[in-house]
């Protein structure tokens, strides 16, 4: 849906590894201006004289793209009225700039991510330590942290306004900067876990801001749980707030989860603004990320979301939750499939009780991942969390052949799952996980020709024997 009203900018701050290059393109656009050698004709206005050339002019000019064409369009009368004078001088200097564009990207490569989750209040604690270490010696190379947790508060004190006339800051973490400084110096990969639309917190902060029922009263699922209202923008202003702040303190990358509408049956009596006609949930999910991936990636950050694995190879699913897995794919760096075995229903994707076999199930889910992204298996109305996919998917094609197919153009994102490091004793036919389970979900990712995973465990507690030692 096309948004309404001005586009809030993620921030008018860049990070300092882009600094550099971005003073020397604005200085690369003054001389060019106002000339960098001698000029014959002084009669050319400068393209200043027009437009304010600002940090903030350049990103509201290309938000998505901090690159050689930033500014194109306005300084583009001013390149030409120089480029007749002086060509040597702009030529050299645009090389310097395009270089060091090269090298930031090259510094920005981000890792093959191996990681575990962190609760907010866990990372407060002195068992961080504990966890820090276990990434340091073993194959773990990255942290996910609650900054926004699924109570709705914001686990340590930020510095944004919004969020702290909101009351929202719960203070978890005590020194953010020096957990942060802490995991750089071990070059720990740092991914700020943002919960998205789910957030009882707000309810009684901003009422406006949440689902309704049709009575005017406030929606809570079956838990007694608020959810944000996804068609409201100044939900999406706020998340994108608190993205803008974890980044300014040191993480790489936003991850949102909770990037849905609920589930609760009530949802039939939702109601989510008179002006929300035709209602295609996927849609409006789809076009927050699409408008937060522009917000993320001006200011420097990768962008990443979580959603349910059943939602994969599942039309009906998708419609339900609003997450749709191909058009998600198009604007996110990173999409988490939960592909946790015990979250699957007996028979999906034929296997009888897939927490049970945790290699085929997690196999099963990242092929149709595969064929789904590559636009060779189409999404059925009947085929609900991989009912009867399973077959097909072994018949038509090999492992190998699977694991190398390319996605449709325009999807660049990579796939990294949640795996399931918990034994889910709720489950009729369970199995207790340990390493064995671990290392199976893993080398299935790996088989299925995906490089990066997710281990989720609720309490923070993680199976190090299942982990590869960093010596091995």
């Amino acid at each position: 849906m096309p948004f309404d009203g001005d586009i809030l900018m993620i921030s008018g701050r860049v990070p300092e590894k882009n600094q550099t290059l971005l003073l020397l393109l604005l200085l690369l656009l003054a001389c060019l201006s106002w000339g960098c050698g001698s000029r014959d004709d002084d009669s050319a206005q400068p393209a200043g004289d027009e437009k304010d050339i600002s940090i903030d002019g350049l990103n509201e000019a290309q938000p998505a793209e901090m690159n050689e064409d930033i500014q194109r369009d306005d300084s583009a009368e001013a390149v030409q009225g120089y480029e007749s004078v002086s060509p040597n001088g702009s030529e050299e200097f645009s090389q310097e700039a395009d270089q060091l564009l090269e090298e930031q990207e090259e510094e920005t490569e981000r890792p093959k991510v191996k990681g575990i989750f962190v609760t907010g209040a866990m990372a407060g604690t002195s068992n961080m330590e504990n966890l820090i270490d276990l990434v340091d010696k073993t194959e773990l190379n990255a942290i996910v942290i609650d900054v926004k947790n699924d109570e709705g508060r914001v686990t340590y004190s930020m510095d944004a306004p919004m969020v702290q006339e909101l009351g929202a800051c719960r203070k978890y973490i005590g020194d953010i900067n020096a957990l942060i400084d802490e995991c750089k110096a071990k070059n720990i990969y740092l991914i700020a876990r943002i919960v998205a639309f789910k957030d009882p917190y707000l309810a009684e902060q901003k009422p406006d801001w949440c689902v309704h029922n049709k009575d005017g009263s406030i929606f809570q699922d079956k838990d007694g749980l608020s959810w944000l209202n996804p068609y409201n923008r100044q939900v999406w202003d706020y998340l994108l707030t608190i993205a803008d702040e974890a980044l300014n303190v040191g993480f790489d990358e936003i991850q949102f989860d909770y990037l849905r509408f609920s589930t609760d049956a009530n949802m039939e009596n939702a109601c989510f603004g008179e002006d929300v006609q035709d209602e295609d949930r996927r849609e409006i999910i789809t076009e927050f990320i699409k408008y937060a991936s522009e917000q993320i990636h001006a200011a420097g950050g990768a962008v990443s979301a979580d959603v349910y694995g059943v939602v994969i190879d599942s039309e009906k699913d998708q419609r339900i939750v609003g997450q749709d897995y191909v058009e998600l794919s198009k604007y996110l760096d990173y999409i988490s499939p939960m592909v946790y075995p015990s979250h699957y229903g007996p028979y999906n994707y034929n296997i009888p009780v897939p927490d049970a076999e945790p290699y085929r199930l997690v196999l099963a889910a990242m092929q149709s991942s595969r064929k789904v992204l590559a636009g060779i298996e189409e999404k059925k109305e009947t085929s609900v969390s991989g009912n009867n996919l399973g077959e097909a998917i072994e018949d038509e094609y090999t492992k190998k052949e699977l694991a190398a197919l390319e996605p449709l153009e325009g999807i660049k994102v990579q796939v990294r799952p949640w795996l399931q490091d918990f034994t889910a004793t709720w489950v009729k036919g369970h199995i207790s996980y340990g390493a064995e389970e671990i290392r199976a979900q893993i080398q299935a990712v790996y088989d299925a020709g995906y490089e990066e995973w997710i281990l989720w465990n609720a309490a923070n507690r993680y199976t190090e024997e299942g982990l590869i030692k960093e010596e091995q």
